[in-house]
């Protein structure tokens, strides 16, 4: 694959095969996505080759939490569930299973020069200003992984999902992925190595071609692997 026709490639022979309902760390995501084309080769999951479906067919398949996720002005219900799908139990399911009752609680302060201060909103009509300014990354990132939870896709790719919540939210979220994503193919994109330890495999990636290819167990007991020597420099930036 490469990002454009005058530029190298990024992905050279990549060639692998994954179970379903495993957790799987690597950054082949654009591939995944058809964000860009492949330039040879094929993607197939569930026997289908994915480049002879359509693009809305296969995005509307895979759920993503991005490292910087996006909201939408309106409710949280409308971020949620923007084409109406669900019903309101189980909107509040996905809000409970990813914990963010709490942040449903307080009404949204907006200012309007014609009304003065306008309170907005608790529960799902809690109001999402433009782009979710009204709360932090990280809670944006807790409102997307609501999201995943509540349209249920075999495929769940999280891009840096924790990249900017501190170490006891990322364990938060974590645990909800365990518990909840059990069932899904779980895709980790992640430089903090601690994020993909519990992985059932770890592809990494060297110069656009697969290095190595297994369990985190095994990547760790080869002293010499690229996996096991990453872990180690990390551990040694750490007690310095």
């Amino acid at each position: 694959m490469r990002y454009h026709p005058e530029l190298d490639l990024v992905l050279k022979g990549l060639s692998f095969s994954h179970k379903a309902a495993r957790i799987l760390a690597f950054s082949i995501t654009y591939a995944l996505m058809r964000l860009v084309e492949p330039a040879n080769g094929q993607i197939i999951i569930d026997g289908i080759d994915i480049l002879t479906i359509g693009h809305h067919d296969l995005r509307s398949r895979i759920a993503i939490i991005p490292q910087d996720p996006v909201l939408f002005k309106g409710t949280i219900r409308d971020n949620l569930d923007p084409a109406n799908e669900y019903t309101d139990d189980e909107v509040w399911a996905a809000i409970h299973a990813g914990q963010i009752s709490n942040l449903l609680d307080t009404p949204t302060e907006n200012k309007n020069s014609d009304k003065g201060l306008c309170i907005e909103g608790v529960g799902l009509n809690k109001w999402v200003k433009y782009n979710g300014i009204n709360f932090s990354v990280g809670q944006k990132q807790f409102i997307s992984l609501c999201r995943a939870l509540l349209w249920r896709r075999k495929i769940v790719v999280l891009d840096e999902a924790t990249a900017n919540v501190d170490s006891k939210t990322d364990q938060i979220m974590q645990e909800v992925i365990r518990r909840e994503f059990k069932e899904c193919t779980v895709l980790t994109i992640a430089h903090q190595l601690g994020t993909v330890m519990e992985s059932d495999r770890i592809l990494v990636m060297d110069h656009g071609q697969m290095a190595e290819f297994d369990t985190p167990e095994k990547l760790l007991a080869d002293k010499n692997s690229h996996f096991s020597q990453l872990v180690e420099s990390m551990n040694f930036s750490h007690s310095n």
